[in-house]
C-alpha cells in the first residue's frame, strides 16, 4: 500500500518532539504501509501545494492520501497577507475557495482513498485568545465558510472528511489539556488524535 501525505504542519513530525510522531507518520504505522511519501511541510498554503506538488512534478498514485491545508491561508488573511484583503474589514475568500476546488480535482486523480480535513481553532472560540494571535473576531465566520467548503469539496469527489475543528474543540493552545504547541501546531497528543481519527475513518470504524 502506498500512502501519500500532502499539506501543512498539521501533518509533520517537527512539533511533536518525536521522530515519527506526526499525524502522517503515525498513520503510516497504523496502516502498515510499504510505501510512505510524506510531502507535507511547515507553512504550506494552498498556493504552495498547487505549485510544489502539482505544478512541477508527477505524483505517483496512492491507495491512501491525506491533505491538511488552509490554516496558513487563513492566518495570512488575518495578517493582511496572501489571500487577505482587509481594506473593508473583510477577508477575501475567492482565491482560497478556488484553490480548494482545484486541489480537490487534482487530488482525486492521485488518491484512491482520500481524507480531507477541516481547520481547527486553536483559540477554542475565545476572542481574547484570537487577539493574542493578531486576529480579529471576523475571522470566525471565515473559518466556518472555509470548513464548510472543504466538506463540500470532499463530498463532491467522494473523499472522507475528518472534522479537526470538532476533534480539537476543548484542546486549544490555552486549554487545560492542550493538543498544541507554539499556539497553532499539534503536539504529540494532538498528532496522535489526528492519526487515530484518520485510521478510524479509513477503516470505516465508529468513533
Amino acid at each position: 500500500m502506498r500512502y501519500l501525505a500532502l499539506g501543512d504542519s498539521i501533518s509533520i513530525d517537527l512539533y511533536t518532539g518525536v521522530e515519527g510522531g506526526g499525524a502522517a507518520s503515525q498513520l503510516a504505522k497504523l496502516l502498515k504501509v510499504n510505501e510512505f511519501e510524506n510531502a507535507t511541510y511547515d507553512g504550506a498554503t494552498t498556493d504552495g501545494v498547487l505549485e510544489r506538488d502539482f505544478g512541477g512534478r508527477v505524483l505517483a498514485p496512492a491507495e491512501v492520501l491525506t491533505l491538511t491545508i488552509g490554516g496558513n491561508d487563513l492566518l495570512g488573511a488575518g495578517f493582511s497577507r496572501s489571500i487577505g484583503d482587509r481594506a473593508h474589514g473583510q477577508v477575501a475568500l475567492r482565491q482560497l475557495l478556488a484553490n480548494l476546488d482545484r486541489l480537490g480535482a487534482l487530488v482525486s486523480k492521485v488518491g484512491r482513498r482520500v481524507v480531507f480535513n477541516t481547520i481547527y481553532d486553536p483559540t477554542d472560540g475565545e476572542d481574547a485568545h484570537a487577539a493574542e494571535l493578531g486576529l480579529t473576531p471576523d475571522i470566525r465566520p471565515v473559518l466556518a465558510m472555509v470548513n464548510s467548503h472543504l466538506a463540500t469539496v470532499a463530498q463532491r469527489h467522494g473523499f472522507l472528511i475528518c472534522d479537526l475543528e470538532a476533534l480539537f474543540l476543548g484542546h486549544g493552545f490555552w486549554a487545560k489539556e492542550p493538543w498544541m504547541v507554539m499556539h497553532i501546531e499539534p503536539n504529540l497528543a494532538g498528532a496522535t488524535a489526528i492519526a487515530k481519527a484518520w485510521h478510524q475513518l479509513l477503516a470505516g470504524l465508529p468513533r
